[in-house]
């Protein structure tokens, strides 16, 4: 690779001087490179584990990757991480210039970063970070919608958050940590209860298409294709029963919520109703390998493609088991293999076989909390993790529950978890929901609570 790369460029063209002010950022199981950009110029990015790399050398070095034509904020994600101690991995970088095809330039300055995990960092340094209080109205839910992708993988780079509530409230924030009120939004909206975004077209900044979708009391829906003006939706011409929460796969979009109900829609104006098979009020729904959809009494459905008719009670048998608790599931995340829904008074289910069999947890949390909502990413392990043996295999979520009293839990496999962690946000009840991004995670309660961990 490293001949392939380093040949056929050299007949034309010219060197050029490497990225000025080449600086690197740690993150959440990632590294965000930043320089000044030359637009005459093309860099390429080099990176290694081994200290001594610069842009000549790295083909030789340990976790060696180039990147042709980078653009800043260049993200490389999906990085080893741990807390601080030995197994750290510092990663190195380093980038030359070249123009209209020629062989690269000087190497930079070599610079590195040791990519966290946000909770880990977050419980180091006491707690998460509560953001300012930009609206005082109870916000019951809180999205995300991903618009770029990392330099060496799908993973979620950056994008936009959203959080509604009470009386059509609805903020937006860029980073998860400052937020703005959109300039249009409905008079006379609703509680709005659940909000969540796609765009269809990632890595393009001029032209993504975005869509958010929120849904909230009597069937209420509101859509954007930018976050800063919201329309009425189509979702009551479907149902006039509240929805509590939305998820998508892809454009599909789909939201549950009262008396069983499930819409489905693509556009945010035309909806469909769809047969779930329950009267029960869905409270959650998550897509990952397969949609699944809890609430009251225990209710789990799952569906392969989310259409109707296709949602299936859980645990499954013949006879029907009864469920596998009676308490109230109220948010539910998936990654990979590895489902968990969460509820009141310190309720955990959690599949890790794609929704063929369910297990009741017994975590013992402290207070034995409401869990309100849970949120998953991806995490590669450090060096010398062992395996999990309740998965049988090395770790790679990290999965994060909230309480109704502001506290964070957290667990690697679904089954064990940790905590209680501070949010920052302490409340007798008062946090409601909790999105992950990626690279991080974002909570928001009532009176205009936010909190995150990057």
């Amino acid at each position: 690779m490293a001949t392939s790369l380093l040949s056929g460029c050299l007949d034309n063209g010219s060197k050029a001087d490497p990225p000025a002010n080449f600086s690197a950022t740690p993150g959440d199981g990632r590294v965000i490179l930043t320089w000044t950009p030359n637009f005459s110029v093309s860099y390429w990015v080099f990176t290694a584990t081994d200290p001594s790399l610069s842009a000549f050398n790295w083909s030789s070095l340990a976790n060696a990757h180039a990147y042709i034509n980078a653009g800043t904020p260049f993200y490389m994600c999906g990085l080893m991480t741990s807390t601080a101690g030995p197994n750290s991995t510092p990663y190195y970088f380093a980038a030359n210039g070249r123009s209209n095809g020629g062989p690269g330039g000087a190497s930079s300055p070599t610079v590195s970063a040791t990519p966290y995990n946000a909770i880990d960092k977050a419980i180091a340094a006491g707690g998460w970070t509560a953001s300012p209080v930009l609206s005082i109205a109870n916000l019951y839910g809180v999205g995300y919608a991903s618009l770029s992708t990392c330099s060496n993988g799908p993973t979620s780079a950056a994008g936009n958050f959203a959080a509604v509530g009470a009386g059509g409230a609805i903020i937006t924030s860029v980073d998860g940590k400052t937020w703005s009120v959109p300039t249009s939004v409905p008079p006379g909206l609703p509680d709005l209860y659940a909000v969540t975004g796609n765009a269809v077209y990632l890595n393009n900044p001029a032209a993504p298409g975005l869509l958010w979708i929120a849904v909230g009391a009597g069937g209420a829906s509101v859509y954007s294709y930018d976050g800063i003006s919201w329309v009425a939706g189509g979702a009551s011409n479907a149902t006039s029963n509240s929805l509590r929460s939305i998820t998508h796969s892809g454009s599909a979009f789909i939201a549950v919520g009262d008396y069983g109900t499930i819409v489905s829609t693509s556009d945010g104006i035309n909806w469909v109703l769809q047969t779930s098979g329950t009267s029960v009020n869905l409270l959650g729904v998550t897509h990952g390998n397969f949609y699944t959809a809890v609430g009251e009494n225990g209710t789990i459905l799952t569906s392969s493609t989310g259409a109707a008719g296709t949602w299936v009670a859980q645990p499954t048998g013949t006879p029907p088991p009864p469920p596998l608790t009676s308490q109230t599931l109220r948010q539910v995340a998936s990654y990979g293999n590895i489902t968990v829904a969460v509820g009141d008074n310190d309720t955990i289910v959690t599949s890790i076989d794609n929704g063929r069999n369910w297990t009741l947890q017994q975590p013992n949390l402290p207070g034995a909390p409401n869990l309100v909502g849970v949120a998953v990413e991806f995490q590669v392990a450090a060096p010398g993790t062992a395996i999990d043996q309740v998965i049988g295999a090395v770790p790679y979520t990290q999965f994060v529950a909230v309480d109704s009293s502001g506290n964070a839990y957290t667990s690697v496999n679904g089954v064990n978890w940790f905590g209680p962690f501070s949010t920052g946000i302490s409340c007798t009840s008062c946090m409601n929901a909790l999105v992950s991004s990626g690279f991080g995670y974002v909570a928001a309660g009532n009176a205009g609570a936010t909190a995150y961990a990057f």
